[in-house]
Order: structure tokens, then C-alpha cells, then sequence
């Protein structure tokens, strides 16, 4: 996740790190100010993965919550957002898996969206949006998407939506590059069969 660098006018803020070293000294305003940074970030996944904002708020909380106990586990072997994300993303599998349900996405109000749609528009979807009402292939992206098997749904959130190259998807899901690759193009092909009865039918 980006911070915004520091001026030359202002002391520099403490690295993540910094921060999880602070805390298992026992400064407990450096966690307050992780949270502060990463929570933003780890709601909005939540709520890309599951598509629902209570949903999302209680992964969210649980994450938190895990942070706490799991920092003294931190190595500091890979980024801290890296291995922060790849917590977050073990705790939406697991909520989606215990709840046994894939959440539409279809209901999720329409402001938070566009950049998914036009990413995964403009990314090898051969449709012809030109013809079409721009508030339905939204609608239409939104739902296919949502069908998607959860590893897939997830790779796609990770490079199409939130634009992480294939090195950094690989460290977060903690599988090869090659697996990236072919998991992504998976992922693409089986979106495209989703939406291929919608593009069919469309005039």
C-alpha cells in the first residue's frame, strides 16, 4: 500500500516496520497507527470480496484482532503490507467459506465500482460495450465476477482492480509466478464464459 512521502519541511513518518518493532517493545500507539494506515485498505477488500459493507466491516474487525496476536510472528521476510494482505485475504476465504455463500455484487451501490469494470473492460474482454448502456455491463461485469470461484474472484481483485503486478500477487497469495500466470488467465477465460450469453444476447 503507497504512503504519501513526507515532505522536506516535516519529520518523516516511522516505516511499517519501525512501527511492529515499536509495538513488541510495548508502544501500543504504534498499532493504533498500522490501523490507521492499513484499515482503509483492508475494508475495501473485504468488500470486493464479499460484497456486502457489514460483511467486510466484521472481516475487517477479525483482522485487527488477528494482527494483534500474530505481529510477533512478523519477520520482516516481505513487506509488511504484503504479509498484512496476505492475512486479510486468508480471513475473506475463510468468511466466505464458513458462511457457504458467494455474495452478489449486484446490489453494491455504484460509486465504488467503476474502476473494476473498466479495468476488466479494457483488459482482453472482447465485448462490445460501444452498443451497450454503460449502467448494464456494469451490472452484468459485477455479477460474472461474482460467480467467479473465490481464487479466482481474489487474482482478480489483486492485478485487474488494485493493479498489482504479477510479482507482487505471487508474494500476497504466496504461490509461484507461473502459478500467477496461469491462475489469472484461468480466472479471465472462465469471467469471459460468464459474460459471453450477456455479450450474445445483447444487440
Amino acid at each position: 500500500m503507497p504512503l504519501d512521502e513526507s515532505d522536506g519541511n516535516e519529520r518523516e513518518r516511522p516505516t511499517d516496520e519501525e512501527l511492529v518493532r515499536d509495538f513488541l517493545a510495548g508502544d501500543a500507539s504504534a498499532f493504533e497507527e498500522l490501523a490507521t494506515r492499513y484499515q482503509p485498505a483492508v475494508m475495501n477488500m473485504a468488500y470486493r470480496l464479499l460484497g456486502n459493507r457489514s460483511d467486510a466491516a466484521d472481516v475487517c474487525q477479525e483482522v485487527f484482532v488477528l494482527l494483534l496476536r500474530k505481529l510477533g510472528s512478523f519477520r520482516g521476510e516481505a513487506k509488511f503490507s504484503t504479509w498484512l494482505y496476505r492475512v486479510s485475504l486468508n480471513a475473506c476465504h475463510d468468511y466466505a467459506r464458513k458462511s457457504r455463500r458467494n455474495i452478489s455484487l449486484s446490489e453494491s451501490p455504484g460509486d465504488d465500482l467503476p474502476e473494476m469494470e473498466q479495468r476488466l473492460a479494457d483488459d482482453g474482454l472482447d465485448a462490445p460495450e460501444a452498443s451497450m448502456e454503460r449502467a448494464e455491463v456494469q451490472k452484468a461485469v459485477r455479477e460474472a465476477v461474482a460467480r467467479l470461484p473465490y481464487k479466482f474472484k481474489e487474482i482478480i481483485y489483486l492485478h485487474d482492480i488494485s493493479g498489482y503486478n504479477y510479482k507482487e500477487v505471487a508474494e500476497i497469495l504466496d504461490i509461484s509466478l507461473g502459478t500467477v500466470k496461469s491462475r489469472l488467465n484461468r480466472a479471465r477465460n472462465r469471467l469471459a464464459l460468464e459474460l459471453r450469453d450477456y455479450w450474445e444476447q445483447s444487440p
